[in-house]
């Protein structure tokens, strides 16, 4: 009688725990913002992201706010690759009174999630030089290392925020060689696999979303197309370099976002 009185303290508790859970996400938004370019901007918008948003909101009861922004902009140049997310937040080059390169603290204190990804140009990466330098806008595997390891430390620095951060974006067959390409998968490779453990340490409120490995090509000897070079099936034009994914891609590509962001805030163990 003891045994099953305990047990049944213990499943009480553990409803009222996750009642306390689900009615503190019901009763305060979980408010997101998207940090992109153009190729983000086309996967928000064909890859119909609000409206799944808004259907996952209704179908569980939840209330995700994603905001969708241009970033960074004028007055920067139009890039947004590691070493600008890196001089902007850490160099000091941002300013938080104006939207278009606002600091990492104003943004973390508006937002429960912080959303950063690259240009596809950011796949376009050279050979290293034996010298990293966390301060270099050259596009080596070294110096992205360095940047995304003072990205890291920063975001540590805000338990209360989470960040998710983009893999790279495939670059077309036409506009890359097979050497950037392998490069660029294994750029992809070190964030999810080395990124966050290398040092030892947990790192609970940053997440990875792999919109490279959604979108590559990865087999080996691929009837059309190259391998880590965009899908021939999601190129939007089979005769021009133009990186962009095509309506399929982003159609593709928009779901497993969402689930990405969804899944960071509501884990499956506490979904209905």
């Amino acid at each position: 009688m003891t045994f099953i009185k305990c047990d049944m303290k213990n499943k009480n508790l553990i409803l009222v725990i996750w009642m306390f859970v689900i009615t503190t996400h019901l009763a305060f938004p979980q408010k997101v913002v998207f940090l992109h370019h153009s190729t983000g901007r086309n996967v928000f918008n064909e890859g119909n992201v609000k409206a799944l948003i808004d259907e996952y909101n209704k179908a569980n009861h939840r209330s995700v706010e994603f905001t969708a922004r241009i970033f960074p902009n004028t007055p920067w140049p139009w890039s947004n690759y590691p070493f600008d997310y890196w001089k902007l937040w850490i160099g000091g080059s941002c300013d938080s009174q104006n939207p278009n390169i606002e600091c990492i603290q104003t943004l973390a204190e508006k937002y429960d999630m912080v959303i950063m990804k690259h240009c596809y140009p950011g796949s376009a990466i050279k050979p290293n030089t034996g010298k990293p330098d966390v301060t270099s806008e050259t596009k080596t595997l070294e110096n992205y290392k360095e940047q995304y390891r003072a990205l890291r430390s920063l975001f540590d620095s805000f338990p209360g925020t989470k960040f998710m951060v983009w893999t790279l974006a495939p670059l077309h067959r036409m506009a890359t060689t097979p050497e950037a390409a392998g490069r660029a998968r294994e750029f992809v490779e070190w964030v999810k696999n080395d990124w966050l453990t290398e040092d030892n340490k947990p790192h609970p409120n940053i997440y990875i979303f792999d919109f490279f490995s959604h979108l590559a090509e990865m087999d080996a000897n691929p009837a059309q197309g190259v391998r880590y070079c965009l899908r021939y099936d999601f190129e939007r034009d089979h005769s021009k370099g133009d990186s962009h994914p095509n309506l399929a891609a982003n159609k593709h590509a928009g779901p497993l976002f969402v689930k990405a962001v969804t899944d960071a805030f509501y884990p499956a163990i506490i979904q209905p």
